[in-house]
C-alpha cells in the first residue's frame, strides 16, 4: 500500500514511522526500500496479533472492550445444533446458547455432554467432530462418545477417562480411537468438567486432537492449550440451592495441582496412560473391542437422531417389570412387603406410599433400611455411578458403614480375584438398563474375599427416565436356605416403575425468568469472545483496534510490556496506506 503514494511524501512518511516508532537510525531508514517497508508492517502486525493480543485478552484492560463489543446482544437459541431429544435446563439456556454457535464453526474437535443423564451422552458435536470421525451429527448426538472406542483402543486410557470423568476433573489422555470407515487414528483428548455454581456437576467438555505429523503441528498443539486454558470449569446460575441435583466433590487428579494446560497435554503425548489405583477394574480389551462395531449396528437399524424432537423419552424402559406374590418370609416383615407392594402400585398410576418422608426413595428407604440383606441405591441421573444410599445390610455382608459408602462407586469392592468378564457384563446392564443376576469375587473391608451372590434392578420413572438402579448383596458362603428364599422374594418385590412426578431434586424450582437468561448469555458471550480472540488472533486484532476505546485500552497494556511504539508504527502505516500521495 505504501508503495501507491508518491515517492517525495512516501519517503518523508516512511522515514518518519521508522525513525520515531522503531527507533531506526535515518540513514538506516532512509536506505530501507518500500518491499522491506511493508515486510516490516507485516512483521509488526504479526507480533501485536500473534503475540501480544492474547497476553491483552486475559488482563482486566480487556474486559471492557470485550463488554462494548458483545454490547447489549440477544440470545438466540441454536438447538438446531444439538441433540432433538435434549430439553436445554432453563438454568443454562443462556450458556448453552452461546457456546453451541461459538462452537459449530470452530476449527477443532468439540463436544459437550450432560453428566445428569444416564451414560452421559453427547447433546452437541461439532461440525469438525463430524469431519474427522466421519459419524454425521444425527448419528453421534444423543450417545456416549465411547463408540469412537474399539478393538486397538487402550484400556488404560480409557481407565483414564472414566476415572477423571467420576472425579470431575481435568483429563488429559492419548487414546487410539476409530473413525466411522474403521480407520485408526490418534487422539489426544482432554476433558474440562463443568460445575454450576451450587457444586453440581452439569456437563462436560471434550476436545479431540488428531495426533500427526506435519510443520504445524506444534502451532496446532499450542492453539489447543490457549483453547484449554479459557474453557470454564464453572457456569453462574441464577438460583443460589442445588436444586437440580446435588453436590458433588471435585477430586484433582495428582500431579495437576500448579501445571498448566500446556504441560499437562505434553506429558499425556510422551508418555502411556496407566491405570489410577483405585480403577484397576476399568482394565481389560473385552470392555470396549465392540463398542465401534455396536455404534455401525445402531446406524444401520436406523438409531439415529431423526429429529423427532422432545417427544421421545430420553431412555426407554425395556420391561414394566413382573407382577409377584406377597408372601411373607420369616426374613422379610410385612411392613416391608406392605410398602414395596404400594411403591410398585405408586409405579402403575397408584397413589404414593405414606412411608418414609413422603418420597420414592424415602419410601423405598423404610422398606428395606433394616434389613439384614444388603440393598445399594444408585441415582442413575448423577455422574459416576456412586452408591446414594445404602442399608445397614449393605455393612453386615462387606464389613463397609455407610460413611465408607455412599457417595463412593462399588468398585472398591472389588481386588486381584475379582472376574473381568463379569465385571464388564455389570457394566453393560447398568449402561444399558438391565436387569441383572451374577455371582462376583468381591471383598470385605478387612480384606477378606466372598462370592457376591448379586442382583441389579433398573427403575425408570412414567417417562421412561432411567432414573436408579437396585443393588442387593449376599455372600454365598453365608447363605441360609431362609436367606435366599428371602433374596428371591426381596428381588422380586423390588419396584422396576416410579412417577414421573417424584424428582430426585425439585428441578422446577430451577426455573429462571428471560433477564436471567439474557445475562447469563451475555456473559457467555463475553467469555467465548474472549476465547475467540485469543486463537483468531488475524481477526480479532483488527476488531480490537477499530473502536478508539479498544486502541486506548490495547496501547495502556503495550506502554505497561514496553510495546507501544510497535502499535503506534502499526496505525501510522495504516494511515499511510489510505493517503493517495
Amino acid at each position: 500500500e505504501l508503495s501507491k503514494m508518491s515517492g517525495a511524501t512516501r519517503d518523508v512518511r516512511k522515514r518518519t514511522l521508522l525513525e520515531k516508532h522503531l527507533g531506526m537510525s535515518s540513514s538506516a531508514a532512509k536506505a530501507m526500500d518500500m518491499a522491506s517497508v511493508e515486510e516490516k508492517v507485516s512483521e509488526v502486525k504479526g507480533k501485536l496479533a500473534g503475540e501480544l493480543l492474547p497476553r491483552f485478552v486475559k488482563t482486566e484492560q480487556c474486559e471492557s472492550v470485550i463488554a462494548a463489543h458483545v454490547g447489549e446482544s440477544k440470545m438466540t437459541s441454536r438447538k438446531d445444533l444439538m441433540w432433538s431429544k435434549y430439553k436445554v435446563p432453563e438454568d443454562l439456556s443462556g450458556f448453552m446458547a452461546s457456546f453451541v454457535a461459538f462452537a459449530e464453526k470452530f476449527p477443532a474437535c468439540i463436544v459437550l455432554s450432560e453428566m445428569s443423564i444416564p451414560g452421559n451422552p453427547m447433546v452437541f458435536v461439532n461440525r469438525e467432530f463430524c469431519r474427522v470421525t466421519g459419524f454425521k451429527k444425527s448419528e453421534a448426538q444423543g450417545k456416549n462418545c465411547r463408540f469412537l472406542q474399539g478393538p486397538k483402543t487402550e484400556p488404560a486410557s480409557v481407565a483414564v477417562i472414566q476415572d477423571t470423568l467420576r472425579r470431575g476433573a481435568d483429563c488429559f489422555v492419548k487414546i487410539t480411537n476409530y473413525r466411522k470407515n474403521g480407520e485408526t487414528f490418534q487422539n489426544l483428548l482432554s476433558m474440562r468438567p463443568v460445575h454450576d455454581s451450587n457444586g453440581v456437576y452439569r456437563l462436560c467438555f471434550g476436545v479431540q486432537f488428531e495426533v500427526t505429523g506435519g510443520l504445524d503441528f506444534k502451532q496446532r498443539l499450542a492453539k489447543l492449550g490457549q483453547l484449554l486454558s479459557l474453557l470454564p470449569s464453572r457456569v453462574e446460575v441464577s438460583h443460589r440451592s442445588a436444586r437440580v441435583g446435588p453436590k458433588h466433590r471435585k477430586v484433582a487428579n495428582k500431579g495437576q495441582a500448579g501445571r498448566t494446560e500446556d504441560e499437562m497435554l505434553a506429558d499425556a503425548l510422551a508418555t502411556r496412560a496407566e491405570v489410577p489405583d483405585d480403577a484397576a477394574d476399568m482394565q481389560g480389551e473385552e470392555r470396549y473391542a465392540d463398542h465401534h462395531d455396536e455404534m455401525l449396528e445402531a446406524i444401520e437399524s436406523g438409531d439415529v437422531d431423526d429429529g423427532a424432537g422432545d417427544d421421545e423419552p430420553v431412555v426407554r424402559a425395556s420391561t414394566v417389570g413382573r407382577r409377584v406374590a406377597s408372601a411373607v418370609s420369616a426374613k422379610m416383615p410385612a411392613s416391608t412387603v406392605r410398602i414395596l407392594e404400594e411403591l410398585r402400585a405408586a409405579g402403575e398410576g397408584g397413589p404414593m406410599p405414606s412411608a418414609g418422608d413422603g418420597t420414592w426413595l424415602g419410601a423405598l428407604q423404610e422398606a428395606v433400611a433394616d434389613l439384614p440383606l444388603a440393598v445399594a441405591v444408585t441415582d442413575m441421573t448423577v455422574p459416576g455411578v456412586a452408591v446414594q444410599w445404602c442399608n445397614a445390610g449393605f455393612e453386615r455382608v462387606t464389613g463397609y458403614p455407610k460413611s465408607e459408602t455412599e457417595g463412593r462407586n462399588c468398585r472398591f469392592l472389588q481386588g486381584a480375584e475379582t472376574e473381568p468378564r463379569i465385571v464388564a457384563k455389570m457394566v453393560r446392564a447398568l449402561r444399558k438398563a438391565k436387569e441383572l443376576s451374577v455371582k462376583v469375587t468381591n471383598y470385605r473391608m478387612d480384606g477378606s474375599p466372598f462370592t457376591n451372590d448379586l442382583s441389579l434392578t433398573p427403575v425408570f420413572d412414567a417417562d421412561g427416565v432411567y432414573r436408579y438402579s437396585l443393588g442387593v448383596l449376599s455372600s454365598v458362603e453365608d447363605q441360609t436356605a431362609e436367606e435366599r428364599s428371602s433374596l428371591s422374594q426381596l428381588r422380586e418385590l423390588l419396584p422396576r416403575r416410579m412417577p414421573a412426578e417424584a424428582p430426585a431434586f425439585d428441578t422446577g424450582s430451577a426455573k429462571v425468568d428471560e433477564s436471567a437468561k439474557q445475562k447469563q448469555f451475555r456473559s457467555a458471550q463475553q467469555l467465548f469472545t474472549k476465547l475467540q480472540w485469543t486463537l483468531d488472533t488475524e481477526s480479532s486484532f483488527e476488531k480490537v483496534v477499530e473502536s478508539e476505546d479498544g486502541r486506548d485500552a490495547f496501547r495502556s497494556f503495550l506502554e505497561e510490556t514496553g510495546d507501544a511504539s510497535l502499535l503506534d508504527f502499526w496505525l501510522g502505516a495504516r494511515e499511510l496506506s489510505k493517503m493517495s500521495g
